[in-house]
């Protein structure tokens, strides 16, 4: 059965994860992920020269820091009718590995050659055996889309079995996994500086910025702290040994988010959380507090259901995580979500909203370019939305914060409410500051 399909089958009385956002292609999926470990593994795109483009949209180092290593057996008409698909595979393998022989490869498969029945178990074995080079195949490809969620989690799945180094756990190491916890963040000093305290340590933040080295560790630790168990099943599965615990908790977001993340490490460890010498937390207190004032009532657009970029830490809660921080900053939120306006739609989303214990009003919109008339008609301030919908707010007049950049930690809080300042104040204020 392929990931995500046990998630459709019982809709009742769980929710199924990543119904809200886009569903895509596993190859791409894998591609625009496995673009943060450039340097680490070679991929190779099983497919025609075309499919290789999933992968110029990602982010590449400056400089090219990092090497590129992404090939492609570049299968041509010629494969297909002569049967030579696979042939084509093995000559690229060798072929990549002779260039960098300290590489693991993992081969991803594409539409045309899951079409054409073509096999990737068996000239992958070969190329390992001959070469002694690990080299994972995988049946990836657009033809059956998944959600969002279960192709970051069979990755991440992918990437613990066929790399993870397995022994005892250690109960003062941690794992994080589905948070905004990109190294040299201030999210990441904060978060080092509050385990401390506890005596605890990171073992392995994943999957924004780890390397395969990351992942390698994964299994050492003694507890998996999780954003949404129901978004990693076959992560938890593969971790899941004598001595390792796994906990739920919400996205530390806002000051109580925040307090209430730190707290709830503190009691799953046994450990105490002295919060109040953070300054950081003094600077989000004391930020929020004015920041309320100037919000209050101000009413804010939450797109979903338009990202399509595979980013684990906004897939989170359904793409909700930030929520609870714009609901203590005062703002009237409702959703604007990119959906087909038909009654089976309508009743999906209010039933998984109603189990994520969200009771907001929402707006549809079926597709990118008529979401201005959405925003005007619902009065908003300020909306939250993916990147490429900035044109749709500047139609509205609606000014516009990129969907992810509201940040975690009590310096997240902080920051959030200079974001919304210094944007309203290029939007709502600039408009009818003389009437204020």
């Amino acid at each position: 059965m392929d990931p995500g399909e046990e998630a459709r089958e019982d809709k009742s009385s769980e929710r199924s994860v990543g119904d809200i956002a886009q569903f895509g292609c596993s190859m791409t999926g894998f591609a625009f992920q496995l673009a943060e470990l450039s340097g680490d593994l070679s991929v190779v795109i099983f497919g025609e020269r075309d499919c290789a483009n999933a992968f110029p949209r990602n982010r590449l180092s400056p400089g090219g820091v990092n090497p590129w290593t992404v090939y492609t057996a570049g299968i041509r008409e010629a494969d297909v009718l002569g049967g030579t698909v696979e042939e084509r595979l093995d000559e690229c393998l060798r072929a990549v590995i002779a260039t960098a022989p300290h590489r693991p490869v993992v081969v991803l498969s594409t539409c045309l050659t899951e079409m054409v029945g073509a096999v990737v178990d068996p000239v992958c074995s070969a190329v390992e055996s001959d070469t002694g080079v690990r080299v994972i195949g995988l049946r990836t490809s657009g033809l059956k889309p998944l959600s969002q969620a279960a192709i970051v989690d069979w990755l991440a799945e992918t990437l613990v079995k066929e790399f993870g180094v397995f022994g005892p756990a250690d109960h003062a190491a941690l794992n994080l996994v589905g948070f905004q916890t990109a190294p040299h963040h201030p999210l990441r000093r904060e978060l080092e500086e509050v385990l401390e305290s506890m005596d605890l340590r990171l073992n392995a933040a994943i999957p924004l910025g780890a390397r395969l080295e990351h992942w390698q560790a994964m299994p050492g630790a003694g507890l998996t702290v999780v954003s949404e168990k129901a978004m990693y099943p076959r992560l938890l599965g593969a971790l899941e040994r004598p001595g390792h615990h796994v906990m739920e908790a919400p996205p530390p977001k806002g000051l109580v988010g925040t307090d209430a993340f730190y707290r709830a490490l503190a009691d799953r460890a046994g450990r105490k959380a002295d919060l109040e010498p953070l300054e950081s937390r003094h600077r989000a207190a004391r930020a929020l507090e004015g920041a309320r004032t100037r919000f209050r009532g101000r009413r804010l657009a939450y797109g979903l259901g338009s990202h399509h970029n595979f980013a684990a830490e906004q897939m989170s809660l359904e793409g909700l995580a930030d929520l609870p921080l714009l609901q203590e900053l005062g703002f009237d939120v409702e959703l604007v979500i990119q959906e087909r306006d038909e009654p089976e739609v309508h009743d999906r989303i209010r039933h998984n909203l109603s189990l994520l214990g969200v009771h907001i009003p929402y707006r549809l919109f079926y597709e990118p370019a008529v979401l201005a008339p959405v925003l005007e008609e619902g009065g908003f301030h300020v909306a939250y939305l993916t990147d490429f919908l900035s044109d749709q707010a500047d139609r509205a007049g609606v000014p516009m914060i990129r969907l992810g950049f509201f940040q975690s930690g009590y310096w997240g809080a902080w920051d959030a409410c200079v974001k919304l300042d210094r944007t309203l104040a290029g939007g709502f204020e600039r408009r009818y500051r003389r009437y204020l």
